[in-house]
């Protein structure tokens, strides 16, 4: 912890795992805001059920990817 302390900000940004981190939090947030979209393109139909498989299974994809960014930008 004392490390994270003692590092300025732009040399914890420079750090590859907080890049890498921060990659894959943009992934992570741009599959949950396009879930619906993609969903549709799946299912090649314009009405969309809140609890559809497709749409479900992405959301919680981009929630674990959102959670291992994290704990990657945790990680030195």
């Amino acid at each position: 912890m004392a490390l994270l302390l003692e590092n300025n900000i732009l040399d914890r940004f420079a750090q590859p795992n907080v890049i890498v981190g921060i990659i894959l939090l943009v992934i992570g947030v741009l599959v949950a805001i396009f879930a619906k979209k993609i969903t549709k393109l799946v299912r090649k139909s314009d009405k969309i059920e809140p609890n559809d498989k497709v749409m479900l299974t992405l959301k919680a994809f981009a929630l674990l990817v959102i959670l291992i960014s994290l704990i990657v930008i945790i990680i030195e």
